[in-house]
């Protein structure tokens, strides 16, 4: 029976990993295909979201069966728990590929409005962030984790600059004004990505300590608004 569970997890892990080597593919193959403005790329990279899909799908299924058959306790409850609650960030960035991949396909048909400096360097940030986010759960390792959760900051950063700049580029020239927002929107999801790398490096530290992190920033931001609320009271 232990070793049966033993195997069981082991290929829990081999699925997970897989899963999120398909993600940072998809994630890297449609930002390409509209850097390259390759359409033919970008409609295969999109039906590759199929695949994630059923990936999802099938770790899931692993899933409850390991909870199912051996009520694991502690460490591994936490570790399938957190494998359960990553594949949905996994999974949603299958879709946001997906999205980037629809606005390739169209952009292919028009010249480009300005040249893609920061985003290639952005796309590096937030497909290091995937693995390494990937490795901190598989790991349990807490330090590797909180880097990716500070990296985090910096794709924000991407995208802020990234906005004024397209924002900019619309008002100077009205005519760029729809290819503007287009990209808008993929540095957007271009950041969501980031997001959802951050939320799995949380799961790694609740895997591994039992802390979870979301909450605790919840009460931060909670204890920071009684604190001005009473402040305002006081005035």
């Amino acid at each position: 029976m232990i070793e049966r569970y033993v195997e069981d997890l082991d290929e829990l892990k081999r699925n997970f990993i897989e899963m999120a080597d398909m993600a940072r593919k998809i994630i890297v193959e449609a930002m390409e295909s509209l850097m390259k403005r390759d359409k033919e790329r970008a409609e295969i990279t999109y039906q590759y979201d199929r695949l994630i899909d059923l990936k999802e799908i099938e770790i899931e299924e692993k899933c409850i069966r390991v909870l199912a058959l051996y009520s694991p306790e502690a460490k591994d409850l936490r570790f399938v728990v957190s494998i359960l609650k990553s594949i949905v960030d996994l999974e949603r960035v299958g879709d946001l590929a997906r999205d980037i991949c629809e606005t390739a396909i169209h952009l292919s048909k028009v010249p480009p409005i300005k040249p893609y400096v920061d985003l290639p360097r952005m796309l590096k940030i937030v497909e290091e962030m995937l693995k390494d986010s990937v490795m901190s759960l598989l790991r349990g390792d807490v330090e590797l984790a909180k880097e990716v959760i500070n990296r985090d900051d910096i794709v924000d950063s991407f995208y802020n600059r990234l906005f004024e700049e397209l924002v900019e580029v619309s008002q100077k020239n009205p005519e760029h004004a729809s290819v503007a927002v287009r990209l808008i929107l993929v540095v957007k999801s271009l950041e969501r990505v980031g997001d959802h790398a951050t939320n799995i490096a949380e799961y790694a530290i609740y895997y591994k300590t039992g802390d979870v992190v979301k909450h605790k920033k919840a009460r931060e931001y909670l204890k920071k608004l009684m604190g001005e609320a009473d402040e305002n009271k006081r005035e």
